[in-house]
């Protein structure tokens, strides 16, 4: 298995204000800038390999080929951003090994090094010229690291263009703690996707609904039931949250 380099914070933060230099002069930025990994890339104290520069040039390749084409910024344009790079990076660690991109550490190396034309496409400073951290750094916001999650918990429905779900929706599923069972998840999305176009009731019933799954995660241990008793337990809490919106609206008439 290839070990793969990682920053540590503070140098990340300084590769990021030079990433902020480098867009305020008006140039380019580049991934590789010596054409070798950064010199303060650590690699931790593990069985495998080091991973060449050539190898996540390979990775960076298939980031450019899956992108050409694809139009300027837009909401929609940034939607399928998020699905393009999240199945391109979804397929890569399935074959590197998951237990990489487990590590939030490798994420800003990943973005800030290998992808960064990429990542100031998506998330581009703002009026005050700087970068948004959280966008960079080691979170679950970070910009690859978060299509990634997207892509390997809910799979193929992320790319299905009849199946919409909303940003605030996606947030809510990979965010809370839920999305460490992928079964859980996916079902969650399904209710989700079965819920009116109507966009008031639809995020009401589903703010609703994923509070009292996450309250039910404290008394019940779901990723141990049998997966027709956890559907049976999730379509039942957004029934109920259906019937009661349909209640209210009937008693507002």
């Amino acid at each position: 298995m290839f070990i793969y380099p990682r920053l540590r914070k503070a140098d990340a933060l300084d590769e990021l204000t030079r990433l902020e230099a480098t867009l305020a002069s008006g140039a380019a930025p580049r991934a590789f800038p010596d054409g070798v990994h950064h010199p303060k890339a650590v690699f931790p104290n593990r069985d495998g390999v080091p991973v060449h520069v050539n190898r996540l040039q390979e990775l960076r390749s298939r980031v450019v080929a899956a992108l050409s084409g694809l139009g300027d910024s837009s909401r929609q344009s940034d939607r399928r951003f998020d699905q393009i790079v999240g199945d391109v990076l979804n397929r890569w660690f399935e074959d590197e090994g998951r237990s990489i991109a487990s590590h939030p550490d490798v994420w800003p190396y990943l973005t800030i090094i290998v992808l960064p034309d990429f990542a100031t496409r998506r998330f581009g400073p703002r009026p005050d010229g700087k970068l948004p951290r959280e966008r960079y750094l080691a979170d679950r916001r970070n910009v690859f690291y978060r299509a990634y999650l997207r892509a390997w918990v809910l799979g193929p429905m992320l790319n299905d263009p009849d199946l919409e779900l909303y940003e605030d929706e996606l947030v809510g599923i990979v965010d809370r703690s839920f999305s460490a069972d992928h079964r859980l998840a996916r079902r969650v999305a399904e209710n989700l996707l079965r819920l009116a176009d109507d966009q008031s009731s639809r995020r009401h019933i589903a703010r609703s609904s994923l509070k009292d799954i996450q309250y039910e995660l404290r008394v019940t241990d779901m990723a141990s039931l049998p997966e027709a008793a956890m559907n049976a337990l999730v379509d039942g809490i957004f029934e109920r949250h259906v019937q009661l919106r349909r209640q209210s609206t009937s008693e507002a008439r």
